[in-house]
């Protein structure tokens, strides 16, 4: 079903010819309030999306939400004890996963606005669920000013799991068009519109070691 919204939007809800439902919109317009309460709700009850980034395309859920986790990582084929990355708007809605003893120090570095995308290996709260951290004492979290991560977040309170869209160890995908014919019956939304970073993935980091993990591999 094909519903008209202000700007000749056109929203796609539900699963024609087994196509995942899709939140569609044209790139020049923001995405409405009551499609992000939507999504929002959805991911509340426990969707599993696909979603543009400042780095490339997203695997996503509720982080607190342990049958969409195991559903996620069943979809990625990746083993439990690898972890997963948390995406926040900012670092406010990670405070409950990540050592409340990080020093001033450690919270200035964690919030600065880098050259690129740095997600930070950041020692995890005695809280912070196992599904996330896998067999590490840290927590990966990277802070991204994207506007789908803005807005969702605003909307959430919580950061989106984050892992990408790709079956372990093979190549990530980077286009809407290969996602949707890999993944569309596996996925409850795919969002559309917004534009990823340059396609690369993010540096990693330890928060206290300061070691580079993975570079950031720029063009």
């Amino acid at each position: 079903m094909w519903l008209p919204f202000t700007n000749t939007t056109l929203y796609q809800i539900g699963q024609p010819q087994g196509i995942a439902p899709t939140i569609w919109f044209k790139q020049t317009n923001p995405m409405s309030n009551w499609s992000i309460n939507q999504i929002g709700k959805a991911i509340q009850q426990g969707a599993v999306i696909a979603y543009p980034t400042d780095t490339v395309w997203g695997l996503g859920c509720d982080p607190l939400n342990f049958d969409s986790i195991t559903r996620l990582l069943r979809i990625k084929q990746r083993p439990l004890h690898k972890g997963l990355i948390l995406l926040a708007r900012c670092l406010d809605d990670c405070k409950n996963f990540i050592d409340p003893e990080l020093t001033p120090t450690e919270l200035e570095q964690l919030n600065q606005t880098g050259e690129h995308p740095i997600t930070w290996l950041i020692p995890a709260s005695q809280q912070c669920p196992f599904w996330l951290r896998g067999d590490s004492n840290d927590i990966a979290i990277r802070i991204s000013k994207h506007a789908f991560i803005q807005k969702i977040g605003q909307r959430l309170k919580l950061p989106l799991v984050s892992t990408s869209v790709n079956r372990s160890g093979q190549r990530a995908m980077d286009t809407e068009i290969l996602i949707r014919k890999n993944f569309y019956h596996e996925l409850d939304y795919i969002v559309s519109g917004y534009k990823t970073g340059k396609k690369i993935a993010s540096e990693i980091k330890s928060l206290r070691s300061g070691k580079t993990i993975r570079a950031y591999q720029s063009t």
